[in-house]
């Protein structure tokens, strides 16, 4: 296993939303406990959905250990692109979207102008993926397919409706990348020994999914030191700009 002090979680979930509740705070015991140095984080609940400035807020603000994934609403419109102007400014190191909680198709129209935001800011774009129909994989790539300078991550790896659709993806999409979050083990194989180990980010999913869970299943895919260095870091210091 890569130096546990240099592995960077690509996937992390601060704020409220039914079931699921994780401050700043506690995200860092949790990443100390687990050798984490650093976490990419994006809002859940309220703001993920609605109070995006709070949302934002909370992600951007958490120190520096915590890096923020922004996000706005594409039914806000102009509005929209003023918050992720606000969180450019505020250290956002990429956009977060999600059809399914936010509403929209990501091959509307009125999602393109925060596709074209995160172009020229050079952000990576994280989708999350899974759900019939708004989080189509499929959908995914037509966006992806459209910026092909941006990098698009696939959000919980179209957890669990959708993985079938990934893998076909990757052959035709080099700009499309996997958050193993929530993946299976033979899943992250069957990418990193077909695609190579570049297309995948080691994430955590704290608080739906738990650290242990996901570095023991990579440890369990015997994956030789390169490769998993670059699962566990070096994958998202390129794609994260940190």
């Amino acid at each position: 296993m890569a130096e546990r002090d240099r592995v960077i979680d690509a996937h992390a979930m601060l704020g409220r939303e039914t079931y699921l509740v994780l401050d700043p705070g506690e995200l860092l015991r949790r990443m100390d406990a687990a050798g984490v140095a650093t976490a990419i984080a994006r809002p859940m609940g309220a703001g993920l959905v609605v109070d995006h400035r709070a949302g934002n807020d909370l992600v951007l603000k958490a120190g520096p250990r915590i890096r923020g994934l922004a996000t706005a609403n594409p039914w806000w419109g102009a509005p929209a692109l003023d918050e992720l102007a606000r969180a450019r400014d505020l250290g956002a190191v990429g956009l977060f979207l999600d059809p399914a909680r936010q509403g929209f198709f990501p091959t509307e129209d009125l999602a393109f102008p925060l596709f074209e935001r995160a172009a020229k800011y050079g952000w990576p774009v994280m989708v999350r993926t899974g759900l019939y129909t708004f989080a189509d994989i499929l959908a995914l790539v037509e966006v992806a397919r459209k910026f092909p300078e941006t990098a698009f991550i696939a959000g919980f790896g179209g957890y669990a409706d959708m993985w079938f659709e990934l893998p076909e993806s990757f052959k035709t999409i080099a700009n499309l990348y996997l958050d193993a979050s929530m993946m299976w083990g033979d899943a992250i194989r069957e990418i990193v020994n077909t695609y190579g180990a570049s297309r995948v980010l080691f994430g955590g999913a704290e608080p739906r999914n738990r650290y242990a869970v996901n570095l023991r299943t990579l440890e369990r895919l015997e994956f030789d030191e390169p490769a998993l260095r670059a699962i566990l870091h070096d994958n998202a210091v390129r794609i994260f700009s940190l």
